[in-house]
């Protein structure tokens, strides 16, 4: 019998030629993109090179002004059910941990499996009580989200996110408003998920995630897509004079 081909790539989110425009500013220029399922994707750059414009399109926060979004083979709705829907699939997880200041954590994350996803309550709260452990804050699932330090609301973000059994996760500088002792616990359970083959597209300046999570970075700068490349080829050997500049005021400060 014929052995069966090894699957190749399959594309998952796909950015086609995508522009953005704020009036007469540009913020998203030509962007061609396509991650793969179960990829992992780092975008890096100066302030103001795009990265959360890009990231934030995916899941039409920012709407483009023109090409072609697609995630998992369906272009992104403009708006209504169809874009409800698709956002379903695209966990979204910010700097700021945008949780319900007045319920639980527990209540947090099952709000949207209950509401979107039709979930019975005693199953939402079954899973979401897994993923609070799965990010290490099953003990907090009764608190509200104040009693919580910033690198637990974050990973609590992170869970709530997980409850929709997004087909891809976005993460808009998640550590960026944390304290230094509480950024570790959160990349820690990134480089988990990762490590499980979740989809990613992460927008951050840890560089040491980048270089033990991602399968890709890519480099962003003026709203364009400079430079991409495996993690260990773009830290040792970039090859714009972008990306050689960016590196190198990064190891002098």
């Amino acid at each position: 019998m014929a052995s069966v081909p090894p699957a190749g790539p399959e594309p998952l989110v796909v950015l086609s030629d995508v522009q953005k425009h704020y009036g007469q500013f540009q913020a998203l220029k030509d962007i061609d993109l396509t991650v793969d399922r179960g990829e992992v994707v780092v975008v890096i750059g100066p302030s103001g090179s795009g990265k959360s414009t890009l990231c934030r399109t995916i899941n039409r926060l920012e709407t483009i002004t023109s090409g072609t979004i697609t995630i998992d083979g369906k272009e992104l709705p403009k708006e209504g059910k169809g874009l409800a829907e698709l956002r379903a699939d695209v966990g979204m997880v910010f700097q700021s941990f945008n949780l319900f200041a007045h319920l639980t954590i527990l209540e947090n994350v099952t709000l949207g499996p209950i509401k979107v996803r039709k979930l019975k309550k005693a199953d939402a709260e079954s899973e979401a009580r897994a993923l609070l452990e799965r990010v290490g804050v099953g003990h907090q699932a009764d608190k509200l989200p104040a009693q919580l330090s910033g690198g637990q609301q974050q990973r609590v973000a992170i869970a709530r996110a997980l409850a929709m059994k997004p087909k891809v996760m976005l993460f808009d500088e998640p550590t960026s408003a944390l304290d230094p002792e509480m950024i570790n616990e959160v990349l820690d359970v990134m480089v988990g998920l990762a490590a499980d083959g979740m989809t990613m597209i992460v927008v951050t300046h840890e560089m040491g995630f980048a270089r033990k999570a991602a399968n890709r970075v890519v480099f962003m700068a003026d709203g364009q897509i400079v430079e991409q490349a495996a993690p260990e080829q773009f830290f040792t050997r970039p090859e714009s004079d972008r990306a050689k500049d960016f590196l190198s005021k990064l190891i002098t400060h």
